[in-house]
């Protein structure tokens, strides 16, 4: 069961990694939707909100999947460190969701929410290269002893 939750672990940083990929594009998208089609004719602020609902879609998938990764960090046991980044990160992934709903109120916030966000891609990536290179379990041959 440990070796499934660890495995579990490790995938789930990995499609983590990747939503938060696709997220950034999302924000990107929605930057530049706004601005094409307000070159074309006025534009309300529902049709710039409605330029962001993958972004927010995304988002809230991306604080679930948080979620999980600490629970089976926890529930498997794999260790106070792993516990304790997924913890981390799904502070990061409430004080993300907390910003991006006050930002259209407070745009400055939109700067910590920016930031934020960089602090969230590197804590999952740092997370997810670890589980992928220094804890899994070796397939190298043993090395073996010459005989005499």
């Amino acid at each position: 069961m440990l070796a499934r939750m660890r495995t579990a672990f490790r995938w789930l940083t990995s499609v983590l990694f990747v939503a938060i990929v696709v997220q950034v594009g999302f924000a990107g998208y929605g930057a530049f939707d706004a601005i094409h089609k307000a070159e074309k004719a006025p534009i309300s602020q529902k049709t710039i909100e409605d330029t962001f609902n993958a972004h927010g879609f995304v988002g809230t998938l991306i604080v679930l999947i948080m979620l999980v990764l600490l629970i089976v960090a926890a529930a498997g046991r794999l260790g106070g460190t792993y516990v304790k980044w997924s913890g981390a990160i799904i502070l990061l992934g409430i004080l993300q969701f907390i910003l991006g709903a006050v930002s259209p109120e407070v745009p400055q916030l939109g700067f910590l929410h920016a930031l934020n966000a960089l602090a969230i891609y590197a804590a999952v990536a740092l997370l997810a290269h670890r589980v992928w290179t220094k804890d899994r379990p070796s397939t190298a041959a043993p090395a073996t002893s010459p005989t005499a």
